[in-house]
């Protein structure tokens, strides 16, 4: 997505932002931290000035081997850089109702069935609850979204609603109960946690020192940047672009300062502001180009990078949110980015469909095959099976087929490629009462390996506490 001279250009205006303009750090400790390490630290407006020689040596600090592990070692994702992992997204709001097709506030049923579907689709690797328990009361929300999601999926479990010190303690005692123990979490964290800047340039206090209580646990961290090109950003895609690795940066620092060796994750979903509605523009092309830029200057500076992609502003699952899915996707799967958000939400991520979940995993492995290429070696140009098999005959037959095209051409679950009378004599169904199909056959057949009950008995006991306070 950038030249070498696009690269330095942006790496040095980030810098340059840190350096000049600084960002505001609300949160006395890390004022200290980063005072004590040689940050301008002006106490009055809590703006911290970086020295660029400061933050290129943190960016070294970062453990460059990340794996995300799942419940169940199938499911680990490496972020090393050579593997693409698509993610669900994240913590909307509402849902449309599988049963009644009413659009509603979420529940925690959402959440369970959400990750129920999604740890039987192939496109999909990492799961960030699609959207968060509202039927609870609101201290205890993100104990039921952990709790549901567990006993849910066997993936990896990436979390946003952990955003205090004290929820921070609570998913970890949660996790630790999924995998026997706080040791045993740190040794294979099956969770990560996504902290947040407040673009323009400012860091809350209480938000980051969460994510402080989380790295000590081991936890992975997940830096989310979202200056708006336009609104909280320069309407330049690239002056944004600069902004979020601005932000990243500095977040790097304060933790590798804390701890260095952090897990750490370039995470953004950088957006234009549409200019005649005044709404996030989250399905343009944009966003897919911001993407792929940041996922290339993370990966410049050594980190996995998290960003948004398979986004639309659409209110169904409709021609618009096909193309503006396959739009904001498709150029950070082809820039390698190791991990992508979006699937199965709605209106800029707001609302889950769990049908869109199921197409949007399609639209995952169609692009994933696209980003494979065409493999060419002996094998491949299959010469001598074009010798054997001559003029004027068919290769149905021959072994050669039976041992490439399951891998050499994509295979879909619910698109139809049959005839016109075959599909209509099938009761002419949409994409859509395929994909509900597919969901009814997944609620029927799949099954998730059961967590320990220990889980439980832990979020029972987490949600008593928290109910009192």
């Amino acid at each position: 997505m950038l030249t070498g001279d696009g690269v330095q250009g942006i790496r040095g205006a980030a810098l340059d932002i840190l350096e000049v303009t600084g960002i505001a750090v609300r949160s006395e400790k890390a004022q200290k931290i980063l005072e004590d390490a040689g940050c301008d630290v002006d106490k009055k407006s809590a703006v911290v000035r970086f020295p660029s020689t400061l933050v290129e040596e943190m960016a070294k600090k970062n453990d460059r081997a990340v794996t995300f592990y799942g419940r169940t070692r199938k499911h680990d994702a490496r972020l090393d850089f050579e593997h693409v992992h698509i993610c669900s997204d994240g913590n909307g709001t509402d849902a449309m109702d599988f049963e009644t097709r009413k659009r509603r506030p979420s529940r925690k049923s959402d959440v369970a069935r959400s990750a129920f579907v999604a740890d039987a689709l192939k496109g999909h690797g990492i799961n960030w609850p699609n959207v968060t328990s509202q039927d609870v009361p609101l201290g205890t929300r993100h104990i039921h979204d952990l709790q549901a999601t567990l006993e849910n999926t066997e993936k990896h479990v990436t979390l946003a609603t952990d955003t205090t010190a004290w929820e921070v303690q609570d998913v970890v005692e949660l996790a630790s109960a999924a995998v026997g123990g706080l040791d045993e979490l740190r040794r294979r964290p099956i969770i990560s946690s996504i902290h947040t800047s407040s673009s323009p340039l400012q860091i809350e206090g209480e938000g980051l020192e969460a994510g402080l209580v989380a790295a000590d646990a081991g936890i992975p961290i997940c830096f989310y940047v979202m200056p708006g090109p336009g609104s909280t950003g320069p309407a330049t895609l690239a002056g944004s672009v600069a902004m979020a690795v601005a932000e990243a940066l500095a977040g790097n620092t304060i933790f590798q300062l804390h701890r260095p060796g952090t897990a750490y994750v370039f995470s953004c979903g950088v957006a234009p502001m549409d200019m005649k509605t005044s709404t996030r523009a989250g399905g343009g092309p944009e966003h897919g180009l911001t993407s792929a830029a940041y996922a290339q200057m993370a990966h410049y500076y050594g980190f996995p990078a998290l960003v948004g992609g398979f986004v639309t502003t659409s209110k169904e699952p409709d021609q618009q949110a096909a193309y503006e899915k396959f739009s904001s996707a498709v150029t950070p799967i082809l820039a390698g980015a190791d991990m992508i958000a979006g699937i199965g939400l709605l209106e800029d991520c707001r609302t889950i469909w769990l049908e869109q979940l199921v197409i949007d995993s399609e639209m995952a492995q169609i692009i994933a095959r696209m980003a494979q290429g065409i493999e060419v070696n002996e094998d491949t140009l299959a010469l001598d099976v074009v010798h054997k098999v001559g003029v004027g005959k068919d290769y149905l037959g021959q072994r050669h087929t039976l041992n490439h095209f399951r891998t050499e051409h994509f295979i879909p679950t619910v698109s139809d490629r049959s005839s016109f009378d075959r599909w209509a004599s099938k009761g002419s169904k949409t994409i859509l009462e395929r994909a509900g199909d597919e969901v009814r056959r997944i609620f029927k057949e799949h099954t998730v390996e059961p967590v320990d009950e220990e889980v439980s008995k832990v979020a029972s006991r987490l949600v008593k506490k928290r109910t009192r306070q």
